[in-house]
């Protein structure tokens, strides 16, 4: 979808480097779903742009390949009807309550290392994560030579881990991002991304990161951002028993104490569910009496 008077390569960690611009791929089913965190430094503000997580959803939207869960502005809209529904004004059945929201696998974080819009040479030189950064989308950006250099880093929402570091870049001499095509693509985000040259290559840096990100994504086995994640710590609500077997009557393993850890295994019969203590006895106790941590 990207004009072929923009010149742009796509390639990741891998080193492998196609020549010309891909066009936004086409999923039937999405890959992960993602939550993008907005750096505190603005970067994009120094060029008169709008907020880089425009276009990530953009694309995630026109692709279907992921799903971007808000936690911006939709989360403190669910929030405020959450509490309407909790005082009785919303009509029945609205259906606005506890454990509706979907987790997010992934964290990415647009960010940008350097930038010189006066730089004849190099730009930005390219570093590791910003200091505290849980995952960083991070370009050296040479605006003089109309380039842009970009990184998209996947990070595992449950263990914190970098999965994947997606990289794209883009240049135009002298040449227009106009009319349909990557034009047309991007025509509709807000913050200016389509009315200047600087807007128009940090954009197609952008999809050319996005494209190496879902071809990676798509290699990657389903689940495997919650596989890879420890088993999720419940406490107990009060004292009670650990049995052998899903039975009240069944031989006790162990007694506990209300506040104990306990680890589910996935083994479920009923209200049963089957848990490891933090010694390694595994036996039952009833889901009533735990909560996650």
């Amino acid at each position: 979808m990207v004009a072929s008077s923009a010149h742009a390569q796509a390639y990741g960690t891998d080193n492998k480097r196609p020549s010309g611009t891909p066009e936004l791929p086409k999923c039937q089913q999405a890959v992960g779903t993602v939550a993008i965190v907005l750096p505190e430094n603005q970067w994009w503000r120094r060029y008169q742009l709008g907020s880089p997580e425009d276009l990530i959803k953009l694309y995630a939207q026109r692709s279907n390949c992921l799903k971007v869960v808000d936690r911006g502005a939709g989360l403190a809209m669910r929030n405020q009807e959450k509490a309407l529904g909790q005082g009785g004004d919303l009509q029945r059945g609205s259906n606005v309550g506890a454990g509706q929201i979907k987790a997010a696998d992934y964290t990415i974080v647009p960010d940008i290392t350097d930038a010189n819009q006066n730089a004849g040479g190099g730009g930005a030189a390219l570093g590791g994560l910003l200091p505290g950064a849980a995952g960083a989308l991070i370009g050296g950006i040479r605006t003089k030579q109309s380039t842009a250099h970009v990184l998209i880093n996947l990070i595992n929402v449950r263990t914190t881990e970098q999965e994947y570091t997606a990289e794209g870049t883009a240049q135009k001499t002298n040449v227009s991002f106009g009319g349909g095509g990557f034009g047309g693509l991007i025509g509709g985000v807000a913050g200016g991304y389509s009315n200047t040259d600087i807007g128009q290559i940090i954009a197609a840096a952008y999809l050319n990161a996005y494209v190496d990100l879902v071809g990676h994504m798509q290699g990657m086995a389903p689940g495997q951002a919650q596989a890879a994640a420890p088993v999720q710590t419940y406490v107990m609500k009060q004292n009670f028993a650990m049995r052998a077997t899903a039975s009240a009557t069944a031989k006790i393993v162990r007694q506990f104490q209300a506040g104990d850890s306990v680890f589910p295994t996935g083994q479920k019969n009923g209200v049963w569910w089957e848990v490891d203590d933090e010694t390694g006895n595994r036996g039952w106790v009833s889901s009533i009496m735990i909560t996650a941590k």
